[in-house]
């Protein structure tokens, strides 16, 4: 199958095609609803022991330059660092906790949609579409529950999940960020010698956008991956057309669709590079054999199958798009909500990020001087994502807003300032010192944010709350239990703890729903919300049961012109029993 001596790229190669392969295998049995860890082990344990057979055969051909040990061990040290101060993020009420919830349903239940009593009880009242009870989740015709977002980062965190429970979600995104550094550095290489190939990695690694949302389950950890694996091997492909390079650049960019929107634009990018350069080395096009032409083919396939499967994502996301553009039939206008561009860089700013932009820019306009298609490759594949510095299309706070950022522009815009300044100063000792400026703003944020785990000892909190319930009551949790609507304990409690918990927001609701299924209905409610309660007649049926308390470090001012700031909650409540 394959030739007597592999080169080290071609090592290199098969190796993240296995990885790849396995991220694959997660997402076909998501889709088909056949979602096992003992498939997983298998696949595991025949891919180690192939690789393992390479390395064997290849033994002592392969060698690994001091500068590639050292950046190993940087990038490893460096992940264990971003670990340690992460804790899982699973609370419900926005992306990261949703996204954990799907994905442990998934490794749960073995297939994307679940069901519980609590849950039909409110789908009655509500029927198929959105579940503004269970946040990130929509009703299907049947009256399950079914994730609303992209399926390819919650089959791979559901993968890790199976492996090493709720470790493997901090796991998950540490091997997506491994993979990202390696095939950075590895581009960054082939345009820089190799120090300053690390200088680029360091920068990258240390600014804001990457420290920050490795913290937090979100699909960009993910695509971080999966965008720089499909540059760095598109990129190997163009110098070297070998069969091997396309195919991971498309499996790297072809699971790059299922996990964001913004693969199908990269994707789009490639595809126009590649006729241009077929029109310009026709002899090239002989690599397109009928495998290749399969395998896209069978990619495309699944992404079809995908839409109709995950349509609550893409009916959404149709909404989101048309939104701004459309105001109740009169003429089209930008909604208020959506950034100017002014503003992005203003948090850009905030934040440390504006120069490594603006250089990105000089780096670029540096390239297109130069006339150098393999110098600008990187920046035009991704240049698509440019289009969030004028439309975000996000809510205005920081630093959420910068998840739009973090798997593209701001990467390419660190290794872009790097081109630039390497061949803008003619002495190596003002770029270094340009260099260690930069290093030390990147150094400040992080040593003033890295220390802030969301959440940290929320769980544990929520556990011995679930302790006052059977799984047989109904639990209302109230949005603000926790403190934090963002971090609500309706999730967990259900998914974790087993309790048909609820996040409650209709008293209307009440009178509706089948009590008598449930063996008791209690109410969570912080001391702070009683009067909604009061004022919708609720409060007079309550009995108190037992007070709870709830110790939380939170972001605050987070929708400011300055950094947010970290605030240690006390959440006071009571447990309630309905009459």
């Amino acid at each position: 199958m394959f030739k007597n001596f592999l080169s080290k790229k071609e090592l290199l190669s098969i190796f993240i095609l296995l990885f790849l392969g396995f991220a694959w295998l997660s997402l076909i049995l998501t889709l088909l609803g056949f979602f096992y860890k003992v498939i997983l082990l298998t696949y595991i344990f025949f891919a180690v022991l192939f690789f393992a057979y390479l390395l064997w055969k290849n033994f002592g051909k392969i060698k690994i330059s001091k500068n590639e040990i050292f950046f190993i061990a940087s990038a490893l040290i460096l992940i264990g660092i971003f670990s340690f101060f992460s804790s899982p993020t699973i609370f419900s009420g926005r992306d990261q906790g949703s996204l954990s919830e799907a994905a442990i349903r998934l490794s749960q239940n073995h297939q994307l949609t679940f069901s519980f009593p609590a849950e039909k009880e409110f789908f009655k009242l509500y029927g198929p579409g959105q579940a503004l009870n269970f946040p990130g989740f929509s009703y299907t015709e049947e009256g399950n529950l079914i994730t609303q977002f992209p399926l390819g980062y919650i089959a791979w965190l559901a993968t890790f999940f199976a492996l090493f429970g709720l470790s493997g979600l901090i796991i998950a995104n540490g091997a997506s960020f491994f993979l990202f550094s390696c095939a950075f550095y590895l581009l960054a290489k082939r345009f820089l010698t190799s120090f300053s190939a690390w200088l680029a990695w360091l920068l990258t690694a240390t600014a804001f956008t990457s420290f920050w949302f490795f913290k937090f389950t979100l699909s960009e950890n993910l695509a971080l991956a999966l965008v720089w694996l499909g540059l760095y091997f598109f990129a190997v492909f163009w110098d070297d057309p070998k069969k091997l390079y396309f195919i991971v650049f498309v499996s790297a960019f072809g699971l790059l669709i299922f996990t964001r929107i913004e693969g199908l634009a990269f994707l789009a990018m490639t595809m126009l590079l590649l006729f241009w350069k077929f029109k310009k080395q026709p002899e090239i096009r002989k690599v397109l054999d009928k495998k290749i032409i399969f395998l896209i083919f069978g990619i495309f396939a699944l992404y079809i199958a995908n839409i109709f499967i995950d349509w609550q994502f893409f009916t959404f996301l149709a909404k989101a798009v048309l939104k701004p553009f459309i105001n109740s039939g009169e003429k089209i206008s930008f909604s208020s909500d959506i950034f100017s561009a002014w503003k992005v860089l203003g948090i850009f700013y905030l934040y440390g990020l504006l120069t490594f932009f603006l250089l990105g820019l000089a780096g670029f306009f540096f390239a297109l001087r130069q006339k150098k298609i393999e110098l600008l490759i990187p920046y035009l594949v991704v240049l698509p994502a440019f289009i969030y510095v004028i439309f975000p299309n996000i809510s205005s706070d920081h630093p959420w807003m910068l998840r739009r950022f973090m798997f593209a522009v701001i990467p390419i815009s660190i290794l872009y300032s790097v081109i630039f300044l390497e061949n803008y100063f003619s002495k190596k000792i003002f770029s270094r010192f340009f260099y260690a400026l930069l290093i030390i703003v990147n150094l400040g944020l992080l040593c003033f944010f890295l220390g802030f785990i969301p959440n940290k000892n929320l769980l544990s909190q929520i556990g011995k709350i679930s302790d006052n319930f059977k799984e047989t009551d109904l639990v209302l949790v109230d949005q603000k239990a926790t403190g934090d609507n963002w971090s609500m304990m309706s999730g967990p409690l259900n998914f974790i703890y087993k309790k048909q918990a609820v996040y409650f927001f209709n008293p209307k609701d009440l009178e509706k729903i089948d009590l008598e299924k449930f063996t008791g209905v209690y109410f969570i409610i912080p001391n702070d919300n009683l009067e909604f309660y009061s004022k919708n007649g609720i409060m007079e049926r309550l009995i108190p049961v037992k007070d709870y308390s709830i110790e939380n470090n939170i972001l605050k001012n987070f929708a400011s012109k300055n950094l947010p700031k970290v605030e240690n909650q006390l959440v006071l409540g009571k447990i309630y029993l309905l009459k």
